[in-house]
């Protein structure tokens, strides 16, 4: 009996192992009575029961994985070394090399890079400008789209541009009413555009933001030519990283 008990645990922990939705491994022991799957005559298990996370569990293992790659990519910045985002991509999230994002942080504009091959688009990179810009921190802003800027007051059409300019992969350029996470709104010169690996392919979106109010000095330099140098820093960043390793990972 000892040795069928064994077999039924590991029959049900590998079941429920897609999802894990008890608060410890306490409450999983009280919760499956190992031995009631077995009948008196050993036939096996009588029944299985599911194990589906709720919504609210889902979201904060979400918001801890965003945390922990947070924290890594601050890491690979200070450190330079690398971080595999190998086991993060396969959840969703993934990090970029460390020779990537070290190169995307000399970049001084505010910024944020998506993967469009990652469900709704996330971003994946915020520039410290973005930070700043938006109040937000980079845990904060990792693995979601972009639309958390937007608000009550927010132009309908500005972002139907932006869906249009994504879907038929062309540079997009857009007047948008965005909001902090203070809840402060400002006018948003938004600029849109594919950025492609060495292979030519795709590889991320850049979105360049400026704030239509600030007052900082640019050196003259008009907001396009901010916008444009900043896309093309980022497109020399990624082809570039794709370069250094032989190949990029979207290709």
């Amino acid at each position: 009996m000892v040795g069928d008990s064994s077999i039924m645990r590991e029959i049900v922990f590998g079941s429920c192992r897609r999802e894990v939705c008890l608060d410890s491994v306490g409450d999983l022991s009280r919760a499956l009575p190992f031995d009631s799957y077995v009948d008196s005559d050993n036939r096996g298990l009588e029944a299985e029961e599911s194990c589906e996370a709720s919504d609210s569990e889902k979201q904060k293992a979400a918001t801890a994985i965003n945390n922990i790659l947070s924290t890594l990519t601050h890491y690979s910045e200070l450190t330079g070394k690398v971080v595999t985002g190998k086991r993060c991509s396969s959840i969703g999230i993934v990090t970029l090399s460390s020779s990537l994002t070290i190169s995307l942080g000399r970049i001084k504009q505010s910024f944020v890079l998506t993967d469009p091959y990652l469900h709704d688009m996330p971003i994946v990179y915020a520039s410290d400008a973005f930070v700043k810009l938006t109040g937000y921190s980079k845990h904060e802003v990792l693995g979601r789209n972009c639309r958390f800027l937007q608000g009550p007051n927010t132009d309908v059409e500005a972002i139907r541009q932006i869906r249009e300019g994504i879907e038929t992969a062309q540079p997009c350029t857009v007047h948008i009413l965005n909001y902090r996470k203070d809840g402060s709104s400002f006018w948003n010169f938004l600029h849109i555009c594919p950025v492609r690996n060495a292979s030519g392919k795709i590889a991320f979106y850049v979105g360049v933001q400026i704030d239509e109010g600030s007052k900082d000095d640019h050196r003259g330099l008009s907001q396009e030519m901010r916008q444009l140098g900043a896309v093309g820093a980022v497109k020399v960043a990624v082809r570039s990283s794709s370069m250094g390793v032989g190949s990029s990972s979207k290709s």
